[in-house]
């Protein structure tokens, strides 16, 4: 008999070996220790009663999916189509490793070295300034305004000194007045200081819509840095304004039930409306001089506005913050220019910060309006904002884990909004791409490119596991938003799509990643209100999402799952409408459009405010997921809290997660 054929033998007393995962869980990788990978606990973690967490970073180790290698080969093979639609060969070897052997018949290198000798001097020439010049900038309000080489100003910049008296006759310019430590200075109106107690409003009301709003909405929306604010609050320094003040007091105001920051008690849109009269009259006064501040103001301004129903002000401020941001230079990185090595690096930083914010705002009000895009990548030259260093003054009242995760939180979502730009452009713009070649390309490389950035996201902004920090779930609301915007246009012109080259696989990934990515939302939704139990204080990024997942759900109402879906959606804009007043009329004509849907969640009247509404528990039933994942827990509800869950506080069965996570984020695409 040969040895493979005789049984194998097990020694007297040994155990048989036992089956280990190739991912262990945090506690087995410290003690170095085999690991089963049960969940929630581990057996090893259960016998030590130690707690027991799985990572959701990635090692580098398994192999990529399928889907995403068939991707990568697809883009390669595109641009190796375009290198030779330009009569470039793409196997031939980069021409720079053989042009040094090459000899030189012609004046057409030389040429092409004095244009990369000049190409240093040539940016020079066309770097603009940033000036408090009066020779430059006319309105001498101490504000530094930016001025391209095309203006015709460069020229006029003060002389230097030995210039100087040859040129005094010359021309006569009045001097420029003395940087101004304050609007109020600058209008000579005597403003009341807003810290103090006004209207009846206490200060310690006051410190508490502050800290709102840098909680709830500067993550989200970060055109003020706190430091600087609070810093500059105490002590009049350049970074704070009365404006500024109320604005944020009034925005601040959307995020709490007190009766005392509303005109009318019996009506929530009235939330904050005493501290945005005040702040409109002093904006009326400062349009005049406008300064850096006054573009911070008017982004907030901009989001009272459509947090009180009123679209069309919104979108007019916000397009005076970007028209402002040209004039004072943001959409060219500070290190460039003269005169700013004075900054600190903290306020370098804000000058990206708020340029980004108006860029991705841009994009999100885009979206929701269907309108075209006013500020695109190419127009500006601004390096991502970065972590400054630990040792640097900080100020601020925010949660620790929210601070944290600030800088990693807006340069994804910079990232995430040069795609959606790529795809609004391309897709949705008056002069999209009308080729269906074209069309089909585009959809390849931007799902990749969206699948991408999702692998790419730090451990920070992941939901695999309950996450603190409430911003992360708009972020990946936004994300899947941008899936449904890419794919539903081959969806509508599934017909002029036929033409191209195999359409039937491309066109069936394209249904495939919008079904999935409106359940996506959906589930993101419910986890954040396994967390964080309403979306009362989410941004309203949230209520275009779930709108965008509501009518990609409307559109399949065979799938008896959907139904529980339209059911979360419904909720979700019910705890938005607070804040957000529009939230109120979409979930009423969402209602409208899914009849059966209304006997599950209580409806609000467009007429009432009270904000103690009710809310069913939507509850999962059977046909909403698949099979295999109701092995884990074949029903659960979420439970609807009236307050917010302070951030210590997280679920402590992770199953809920994991039973989401089934859904979401096995699938290929």
């Amino acid at each position: 008999m040969s040895s493979t054929d005789s049984p194998q033998r097990v020694k007297p007393g040994s155990r048989p070996r036992g089956r280990y995962t190739t991912k262990a869980c945090e506690e087995c990788r410290q003690r170095k220790a085999k690991c089963d990978g049960k969940k929630p606990r581990c057996s090893r973690c259960v016998q030590c009663d130690a707690q027991c967490q799985y990572s959701g970073a990635e090692d580098g180790r398994r192999p990529a999916p399928k889907s995403y290698v068939l991707l990568l080969r697809q883009r390669i093979a595109s641009l190796e189509k375009l290198l030779e639609s330009h009569g470039i060969d793409p196997t031939a070897e980069h021409i720079s490793e053989t042009s040094d052997s090459r000899p030189n018949y012609g004046g057409d290198n030389l040429k092409a070295v004095d244009m990369n000798s000049t190409a240093e001097d040539l940016c020079e020439i066309l770097k603009g300034r940033l000036s408090l010049d009066e020779s430059l900038n006319f309105d001498q309000d101490g504000e530094m305004r930016y001025f391209g080489p095309t203006s015709g100003r460069l020229q006029f910049r003060s002389p230097g000194p030995d210039e100087k008296d040859e040129l005094q006759n010359a021309y006569s310019v009045p001097e420029l007045e003395p940087v101004l430590q304050s609007i109020d200075e600058f209008l000579n109106f005597p403003l009341s200081d807003p810290t103090f107690e006004e209207m009846g409003i206490s200060r310690a009301c006051q410190d508490e819509l502050i800290n709102l709003y840098f909680t709830w909405e500067q993550p989200w929306y970060p055109i003020v840095d706190e430091t600087l604010f609070r810093d500059s609050m105490d002590n009049r320094g350049p970074y704070w304004s009365p404006l500024l003040h109320y604005s944020i007091l009034a925005l601040g105001s959307r995020f709490t039930d007190s009766l005392e920051v509303r005109s009318d008690p019996n009506d929530s849109n009235t939330a904050g409306q005493p501290f945005f009269e005040r702040a409109k009259t002093l904006l009326h006064q400062e349009m005049e001089h406008p300064t850096f501040l006054t573009i911070q103001a008017l982004g907030v301004i901009g989001m009272v506005y459509i947090a009180m129903g009123s679209d069309a002000a919104g979108w007019l401020h916000h397009g005076m913050a970007n028209r402002l941001s040209l004039d004072i230079g943001l959409n060219m990185d500070p290190v460039g220019f003269e005169g700013t090595t004075t900054m600190t690096p903290r306020e370098l930083r804000l000058r990206r910060q708020v340029y980004w914010t108006l860029y991705c705002h841009d994009k999100m009000a885009a979206t929701y309006t269907g309108r075209v895009c006013s500020m695109l990548d190419q127009q500006g030259a601004v390096d991502l904002p970065s972590e400054l260093n630990e040792d640097q003054h900080t100020n601020s009242q925010t949660p620790e884990n929210i601070q944290r995760t600030l800088i990693p939180l807006q340069r994804a979502m910079i990232t995430l909004c040069r795609i959606k730009e790529r795809i609004l452009l391309s897709l949705w713009a008056p002069r999209y791409l009308s080729k269906p070649h074209e069309r089909l390309n585009l959809l390849r490389t931007c799902l990749l490119d969206l699948r991408t950035w999702f692998y790419d996201l730090p451990q920070g902004l992941r939901i695999d596991r309950a996450n603190d920090v409430p911003h992360v779930y708009t972020l990946h609301m936004i994300y899947h938003t941008a899936r449904i915007i890419l794919t539903r246009p081959f969806l509508a012109n599934a017909a002029e799509n036929q033409c191209a080259e195999r359409p039937s696989d491309l066109l069936s990934v394209a249904k495939s990643v919008w079904r999935e990515s409106a359940t996506a939302i959906c589930l993101t939704g419910q986890k954040y209100r396994r967390v964080f139990q309403s979306f009362h204080r989410s941004p309203i990024s949230a209520m275009h999402c779930t709108l965008c997942a509501a009518v990609a759900l409307l559109e399949d109402q065979d799938i008896p799952s959907n139904a529980t879906h339209l059911a979360t959606c419904v909720t979700v804009l019910d705890e938005l409408s607070t804040s957000w007043h529009p939230a109120l009329y979409i979930g009423n004509n969402l209602r409208r459009l899914c009849p059966s849907i209304s006997t599950q969640v209580t409806p609000r009247s467009g007429s009432s405010s009270d904000n103690n509404f009710d809310t069913q528990n939507i509850t999962i039933g059977p046909g909403s997921i698949e099979p295999s994942a109701r092995r884990v827990n074949t029903e659960w509800q979420i439970h609807n809290a009236g307050g917010l869950a302070p951030w210590s506080h997280l679920p402590g069965d992770y199953g809920l997660f994991d039973l989401l996570n089934h859904t979401t984020w096995d699938r290929p695409w």
